[in-house]
């Protein structure tokens, strides 16, 4: 697995008839490089769909520059409660968890085992907490309020630290109880948390210490997908049947936000039971990939969603300090801070991100390789030391 949306995916190619050797692609994308021979792959659309959910997270946070303010007739009340409402960010972040939990568990979803757990580890903690690290520092000249885990966009990463963590444990539970009694303890665990505080609005309303634990379903229903995918009994998707799902995706997501706002019902109620519908969303969209050759369109930029999502407030504050920003109309000033994210981030992807993810590859390989030596080369037991006689 090279990035989260990197996976080890031989099922998605089935053998023409008649020839030897060669696969016929039904909807991974091979490396066009000189390594496209080996068995390394993405999943389609996995990363397209990070990107479209790390944008919609931004527009979450930025707004539309239109009907900022109170209108009085029904009609513009009615498209201004649209406008607030268009992208609920944190439904794109329980989409997150599940598909970081389904990447996750991809590769190790036959064997149930992880090859060195310390491999698993350093490979996870070097890509996500260097450039965390380099983030959190370009955030204290900015004067940002990047608070460390809670206050900010933070919390979800934190997050998913804890869940890698556990995720050894997951395997061995997953072996010895199956699915469903792991899945029982995550919705239970998730369920008392949301009891502790249950008019919470937020989703990340627990502190750093407890808000894993309401997105812990999510997660494992990520794990429990992965699975799935051995499945060939699927039908076909067809172009209309996914877009109906994206829509009914979308305005659930809708619902969601309505509900927190105009409702006691808050996020942490409404976003695990999202997780479920968006679980089965996602099978689709691998399904649609899956059955026909087709391309997805955002797959290189997706490389770059977890910059993105990490640097995605660091543009328009440092437009905001520049003397323009007080000169320019606020649709043109949100122009400019969409186009300076986005700038901002990808010279992040390829000055950080990027080369964290290729220092991570070598650190894990490096203990993938010395462990396997080792383990071939036992050292000799020592020999018992006989007593000198009294």
């Amino acid at each position: 697995m090279r990035t989260l949306s990197w996976c080890h995916a031989d099922f998605f190619f089935m053998r023409r008839p008649g020839t030897r050797g060669t696969y016929a692609q039904t909807g991974v994308l091979n490396q066009r490089t000189d390594r496209s021979r080996t068995q390394t792959h993405r999943v389609l659309p996995i990363s397209s769909l990070r990107f479209v959910l790390a944008v919609w997270v931004v527009l979450g946070h930025y707004g539309l520059p239109f009907l900022e303010s109170p209108q009085r007739t029904r009609f513009l009340w009615s498209l201004r409660a649209f406008r607030n409402l268009a992208f609920e960010g944190s439904a794109a972040v329980i989409v997150f968890f599940v598909i970081s939990g389904f990447c996750i568990h991809f590769p190790h979803r036959k064997t149930l085992k992880l090859s060195s757990w310390r491999a698993f580890y350093l490979r996870r903690y070097v890509r996500i907490l260097i450039p965390m690290a380099v983030a959190i520092g370009l955030s204290i000249p900015l004067g940002m309020k990047f608070g460390l885990f809670t206050q900010s966009i933070l919390w979800s990463l934190l997050c998913e630290e804890i869940y890698y963590l556990l995720y050894p444990l997951v395997l061995r539970l997953r072996g010895r109880l199956g699915w469903p009694i792991v899945m029982s303890i995550g919705w239970v665990i998730s369920l008392a948390t949301i009891l502790t505080n249950p008019s919470a609005r937020y989703y990340p309303s627990y502190g750093p210490y407890l808000n894993w634990a309401v997105g812990w379903p999510c997660w494992l229903l990520g794990c429990w997908l992965a699975e799935r995918q051995e499945n060939d009994q699927f039908l076909p998707v067809s172009t209309l049947q996914i877009w109906g799902w994206r829509s009914a995706a979308y305005l659930l997501s809708l619902v969601t936000g309505a509900l927190s706002f105009h409702t006691p019902l808050g996020l942490p109620w409404t976003l695990n039971a999202f997780a479920v519908f968006a679980t089965f969303w996602l099978e689709q969209e691998m399904r649609y990939y899956r059955m026909k050759a087709r391309t997805p369109w955002f797959e290189s930029p997706g490389e770059a969603s977890y910059s993105i999502y990490l640097t995605h407030t660091h543009g328009p504050v440092l437009l905001s300090t520049l003397v323009v920003a007080d000169k320019v109309t606020p649709g043109t000033y949100w122009f400019e801070a969409i186009i300076l994210c986005f700038v901002f981030s990808v010279t992040f992807y390829w000055l950080v991100e990027r080369p964290c993810h290729a220092l991570a590859r070598r650190v894990a390989k490096s203990v993938e390789r010395f462990g396997s030596i080792a383990a071939a080369h036992p050292p000799s037991p020592r020999s018992p030391r006989l007593r000198k006689p009294l």
